[in-house]
C-alpha cells in the first residue's frame, strides 16, 4: 500500500511562550491540541470537523507552522509529507527557509475571509500572476494558464475579472479566485480553513463544487476544515471529528455519518435541522466546549455527554470522569475514543 501524502502523528500545539522558549511573563503555557493524528492520501478530500474552539484551525496552522510567534509552538508530534521522489519530510523539523519552499508549492492554503487574503490595492490579474512567479512562465503562457483556470472555476467573463480589484467582486467570486490562486502553484495538498463561512448557502455549494472539481482534475488532495456536517456528507471521502483539542472519531464519511459511534458526533448530527421537522424539536448539545485552560486529562466530553447522564448511577464516579484517556474502539477503519462505546 502506498504511503499517505500527509501523515500527522501526535501533533500537540501549546500557547503562552516567550521569545526565550519559556512561559511568557505573567502567562502560563496552555496546550491547545493533544496528540492529534490523521492521514490524507493522494488526491483525497478529507474533512476535519468540530465546534468553534475545538482546535481545528490550530491543527491546520500547525501543519505549516503558520502559528503566531513566539506565543505558539508545536511541542510534540510530527507532520510527515511524502515528496514526489518518495522520501518523507517532517515539517516540524524544517527551518523557516526550508518551509518556504513547501508553502504554496507543495501545500497551499485557502482561508475563510478572502478580503483579508487578497491585496485590496492590486488587481486580480497582478495577484494571480504573482502566484505563478515561481514557475517562471512567460507572460503569454502565464495568462493562458490563468484564463483557463478561471473558466474552469465558472467565470464566464475572466478578462473583466482580471482587471477588477477585490472590492469590485462578490464574496463568492473572491473565494473562487482564492481557490484558483492556490491551485495555480500546482500543490499536492490544499488546506481549506472554513472557506465558505462568510457565504450564503447557494454560493457555498458553488464554491465547494468548484474546489472539489478543480482539485480532482489536478490530483490535489484537500484538507477541509469545517463545522458543517452537511457539507462534509456531500464532498468529503473521510472525516475526523475533533473536540477540545483531540480527535474523538474518524473513518469513512458513510460510516461516521451513517453509524456514528461517539456521543459527540451523534450530537453534532442530531443538531442539524431537518427540512420537514418542527423547529420546536431542534436538538442541541448542552453546555459549551471548555477553554483550553480547563482541559482535563480524561474524557473532555464527559460534562456534556447525554449518554453518561442517561445511564443512571453516579456520573461523578464513572470511568468517564477518571484521569484516563478514553480507549480506542475500532470497527474496521472506523475509530472512536470513548469509554461507553462498544464494538
Amino acid at each position: 500500500m502506498n504511503e499517505p501524502l500527509l501523515k500527522v502523528e501526535g501533533l500537540s500545539v501549546a500557547f503562552g511562550f516567550g521569545k526565550d522558549g519559556k512561559a511568557a511573563k505573567g502567562k502560563s503555557i496552555v496546550q491547545v491540541t493533544d496528540k492529534v493524528s490523521f492521514h490524507i492520501d493522494e488526491g483525497e478530500f478529507f474533512a476535519l470537523v468540530g465546534e468553534s474552539g475545538s482546535g481545528k484551525s490550530v491543527t491546520s496552522m500547525g501543519i505549516l507552522r503558520l502559528l503566531p510567534t513566539p506565543s505558539a509552538r508545536v511541542v510534540d508530534g510530527s507532520v510527515l509529507l511524502r515528496m514526489p521522489d518518495g522520501t518523507s519530510l517532517d515539517l516540524t523539523k524544517l527551518s523557516l527557509e526550508e518551509l518556504r519552499k513547501i508553502r504554496g508549492r507543495e501545500i497551499a492554503c485557502i482561508f475563510q475571509e478572502p478580503m483579508q487574503a487578497l491585496n485590496p490595492v492590486l488587481s486580480i490579474k497582478k495577484q494571480l500572476l504573482e502566484a505563478l512567479r515561481r514557475q517562471k512562465l512567460d507572460q503569454k503562457s502565464a495568462m493562458e494558464t490563468i484564463l483557463s483556470r478561471l473558466k474552469e472555476a465558472g467565470f464566464t467573463d475572466p478578462e473583466r475579472v482580471l482587471e477588477s480589484y477585490p472590492h469590485e467582486l462578490s464574496g463568492g467570486m473572491l473565494q473562487r479566485i482564492c481557490i484558483v490562486m492556490a491551485l495555480l502553484q500546482k500543490p499536492r495538498l490544499i488546506i481549506a480553513d472554513e472557506p465558505t463561512t462568510a457565504l450564503d448557502v447557494t454560493v457555498q455549494a458553488q464554491v465547494l463544487a468548484v474546489l472539489k472539481e478543480l482539485a480532482k482534475n489536478s490530483g490535489t488532495a484537500v484538507l477541509l476544515i469545517t463545522h458543517n456536517m452537511g457539507i462534509v456528507s456531500q464532498y468529503a471521502q473521510r472525516i475526523a471529528v475533533m473536540y477540545a483539542g483531540r480527535i474523538v472519531e474518524s473513518g469513512n464519511v458513510d460510516d461516521v455519518i451513517g453509524s456514528p459511534l461517539h456521543p459527540y458526533t451523534r450530537g453534532l448530527l442530531a443538531a442539524i435541522p431537518e427540512s420537514r421537522g418542527d423547529i420546536g424539536t431542534l436538538k442541541y448539545i448542552p453546555g459549551q466546549t471548555p477553554h483550553a485552560r480547563d482541559f482535563v486529562a480524561g474524557c473532555r466530553f464527559a460534562a456534556r455527554c447525554e449518554l453518561l447522564f442517561s445511564e443512571g448511577g453516579d456520573p461523578e464516579r464513572s470511568s468517564c470522569r477518571s484521569a484516563n484517556i478514553p480507549p480506542c474502539v475500532k470497527i474496521g477503519s472506523h475509530l472512536a475514543f470513548c469509554f461507553k462505546v462498544r464494538p
